[in-house]
């Protein structure tokens, strides 16, 4: 008797760590202690998963909002959550995609460690209320099982078809829209210089994404009213390619990019309203045209690189580091184009090109110098001063 007393004791011990102690002690909250639980099965079973907690920061006071994450990363996108929580955490594919050497100080000695790729993510955050709405891209690579990001998502003041409604969350598939010709690099070369870059399989490019709301009985979205939800990092693409220049050339880059249309239907008890998202989801194609000639020149307050022709190195890479001001605008392109499947929706307005990637998924530069003639140094610099970021270089012979 008494050892039955104590197994009837132990439950409601065993159920608190389960749903309390241990989601605490992963960052998880205990509202959301049945993600850590599928994704603790998922593990078991040797899935690449992982969880992102997710920190939505916003510059109003809303009532009783309605928050939705979706992740692009997979094809289709998916609901990974819907409900009030403020920072909820959410299951993820956490798919390695190989392995590179990272040097790390310990106890004073640089020493190499071999570290695993993941591929990235990139997540929508919508949040809803009766009269403001805002929908945020948040792109990141989970090198750890466990991720905390944080996301400021911009409110935008329209309110909501008012009304009795069931309170549901659901997601319409339109198709896609494909944007041609979008600004995406610009390519200098010199005299006696080759200079190639370079999109290899795994590098990533950020476009700009798209929403704006509706209710629920619009369709289909306006042209000319979309706002902007921030970069979306894209990895996938049917080519990867290198172009290159020559003897004082320049070259600008384009890319054609395919844009995934749904809508997201949010509803109250008394509210409902249709956020209709534009979300750039693969590169279909590069293409590239000479727009002029180069005769060298850096900008004074640009950092200068060198490279001596007694070093004897002809041929040399350019790397770009990962942003540090969380992605600058790069290029801006005008573009006016329809699409979808069963609904015909339009897009007229200019749309950003970023420098925001992720350390080991951004294109670079290879340069040859292929004649060195009277010259015995060349310099060159990154476009942007305070950091390695954007796909510009410029080159000076010295």
């Amino acid at each position: 008797m008494e050892r039955r007393t104590k197994v009837i004791v132990s439950i409601p011990v065993l159920v608190l760590v389960i749903l309390v102690v241990i989601p605490t002690a992963y960052g998880v909250p205990p509202e959301n202690s049945d993600v850590l639980y599928s994704a603790y099965l998922d593990w078991l079973q040797g899935k690449p998963v992982g969880l992102v907690n997710i920190n939505v920061n916003l510059e109003e006071n809303l009532h009783n909002p309605i928050i939705v994450i979706k992740d692009y990363s997979t094809g289709i996108p998916k609901i990974l959550y819907s409900g009030n929580f403020m920072s909820p955490t959410v299951k993820i594919e956490r798919i390695p995609t190989g392995t590179y050497i990272e040097n790390i100080q310990e106890n004073g000695e640089i020493k190499q460690v071999l570290k695993t790729r993941f591929r990235p993510v990139s997540l929508l955050v919508i949040i809803a209320d009766e009269n403001y709405w805002g929908a945020q891209v948040v792109n990141f690579e989970p090198k750890e099982p466990l991720t905390k990001v944080s996301v400021e998502v911009p409110l935008h003041y329209e309110p909501a078809e008012k009304g009795v409604y069931v309170q549901s969350t659901s997601s319409i598939d339109y198709g896609t829209l494909r944007m041609n010709g979008i600004k995406t690099a610009k390519i200098r070369s010199l005299p006696g210089l080759e200079v190639s870059w370079v999109v290899e399989r795994d590098d990533a490019i950020s476009y700009e994404s798209f929403s704006q709301s509706k209710s629920i009985s619009e369709v289909p979205p306006d042209p000319d009213e979309w706002q902007s939800s921030g970069s979306t990092l894209v990895q996938e693409k049917d080519v990867w390619i290198t172009y290159s220049v020559s003897n004082g050339d320049v070259r600008l880059v384009t890319s054609d990019v395919l844009y995934r249309i749904t809508k997201d239907e949010i509803c109250s008890w008394t509210w409902c309203r249709a956020i209709w998202v534009l979300i750039p989801v693969r590169i279909k194609n590069f293409h590239s045209t000479i727009t002029g000639s180069y005769s060298g020149g850096i900008p004074s307050n640009l950092e200068r690189e060198v490279r001596y022709k007694s070093e004897g190195a002809n041929e040399f890479a350019i790397s770009f580091d990962a942003p540090t001001d969380n992605g600058g605008v790069y290029f801006s392109t005008s573009i006016s184009v329809c699409g979808g499947e069963g609904v015909q929706v339009c897009f007229t307005g200019s749309v950003d090109t970023y420098r925001e990637s992720k350390s080991h998924y951004r294109p670079h530069y290879e340069v040859k110098i292929n004649e060195w003639g009277s010259h015995n140094v060349l310099y060159y610099a990154y476009l942007d001063r305070d950091g390695r970021n954007y796909y510009e270089i410029f080159l000076q012979w010295g």
